[in-house]
């Protein structure tokens, strides 16, 4: 589904929760520069190049672009691949949905990177694009990119994290059985034993207990187990994405009755529901001061809150982008505007990151990272902010310029 047509809207589809905030100073114009249209969120992040080319094995499944295709350029949109900076293969044919200028959209492949370039191509750095073209402006000079590296026959993306595949064995001590009461110790043994994070032991559906990983293996002594045949197993999970999850086969195991009395069970059982995914400001006006012509305006972002309580600790990303300040005919690039971001835990388990500082000049007119929490350390509360300054040039009229910046978590 496209998202609406105005240029708000069309950003704040992107990923998730997306907030708008007004920008507004005195001072200011100059005209925009060529830029790239925007990034390609890649799905899968690697796979193979393909045998031949006459492998038509799709590359990936989907290519999503962080924007729309530009004004007049809607009318057809293809994905190609090629070295950087050209030239670029299609990977699929040329799509005609006459409305890929009215916001983010995702293209599919249906051939090989081998099949696209003719050949299986050599270990290097290549780029995944998408070209928008209009039926009376013909192709745009500019791309969404995604760059790339190949590597023995497998392409990933740049700075995608590849999992090592992970086995979890499961032994319980003594072996088989034990009387009711009795001490079981569960051993489980993960391969590599680089790999780090934590085994949940569980009994059927239930978890029984967890203990870290050290050196490949985790151990659980446990005396509570309850009378009957048992189904044990191991579920390891890592501690980042440097491995992947992996799960034990079962083990069967019986625990006698006691020989005295009696014994019973009953199993608790509770529903916990995801809480929320959200995104907050602190108000939607920041007033930038001290704005003259040749000189620069600052001021400060309305504090951004974060609220992650999805219990997956799937990680998150706040990004924000600004259009060109305009007063009337006069303009100021978006990217004269840079951030200093800042970012703090308000009640949280996880932890989060500032973005990077962008300077004026190469700043907020592209999608910059305000701050992020990174997988398997991003639930809670948090607030991020931004010094703001936005550099005037020396030839623009005086008066009232305003932008809008918005912010996106995804």
């Amino acid at each position: 589904m496209k998202a609406p047509s105005s240029r708000v809207a069309r950003v704040a589809a992107l990923l998730g929760a997306a907030v708008v905030s007004s920008v507004a100073l005195v001072g200011v114009s100059s005209p925009a520069f060529a830029a790239d249209l925007g990034t390609l969120t890649i799905t899968p992040t690697t796979g193979s190049v393909g045998a031949s080319a006459d492998d038509a094995t799709p590359m990936f499944t989907s290519a999503t672009t962080s924007a729309a295709c530009p004004t007049g350029y809607g009318t057809n949109a293809v994905a190609k691949v090629g070295p950087v900076g050209g030239p670029y293969n299609n990977l699929n044919r040329i799509g005609s949905d006459n409305n890929y200028d009215a916001g983010p959209f995702t293209l599919g492949t249906n051939r090989s990177m081998a099949k696209a370039l003719l050949g299986v191509p050599a270990n290097g750095n290549y780029e995944i694009v998408i070209q928008c073209s209009g039926e009376i402006l013909g192709d745009n000079a500019d791309y969404f990119r995604a760059p790339i590296t190949v590597n023995n026959g497998t392409w990933t993306v740049k700075g995608a994290v590849v999992a090592t595949p992970t086995t979890t064995g499961l032994a319980a001590s003594p072996a088989g059985s034990a009387a009711y009461g009795a001490t079981v110790t569960l051993t489980a043994t993960v391969s590599p034993s680089a790999a780090t994070g934590t085994v949940a032991f569980k009994r059927g559906a239930t978890t029984i207990g967890t203990a870290g990983v050290s050196g490949g293996v985790a151990s659980l002594p446990v005396s509570n187990l309850p009378v009957g045949t048992l189904s044990l197993t191991a579920v390891y999970t890592p501690a980042n994405g440097d491995y992947t999850a992996s799960t034990s086969s079962a083990v069967s195991y019986t625990i006698s009755a006691p020989t005295n009395g009696a014994t019973g069970n009953q199993t608790i059982l509770a529903d916990v529901a995801p809480g929320a995914f959200s995104l907050g400001l602190a108000g939607d006006t920041v007033n930038l001061t001290g704005g003259v012509v040749g000189g620069s305006a600052t001021g400060a972002l309305n504090k951004a809150t974060v609220t992650d309580l999805r219990g997956s600790n799937a990680g998150w990303n706040l990004v924000g982008q600004v259009g060109d300040f305009a007063n009337g005919a006069s303009q100021i690039p978006g990217d004269n505007l840079g951030w200093t971001p800042n970012a703090a835990k308000v009640d949280a388990s996880g932890s989060v990151a500032a973005g990077a500082a962008v300077a004026p000049g190469a700043g907020l007119g592209s999608a910059r990272t305000l701050c992020k929490a990174e997988a398997g350390s991003s639930a809670g509360v948090f607030e991020c902010g931004a010094g703001l300054t936005l550099d005037i040039p020396d030839s623009v009229a005086p008066g009232s310029y305003a932008a809008t910046l918005t912010l996106t978590l995804a």
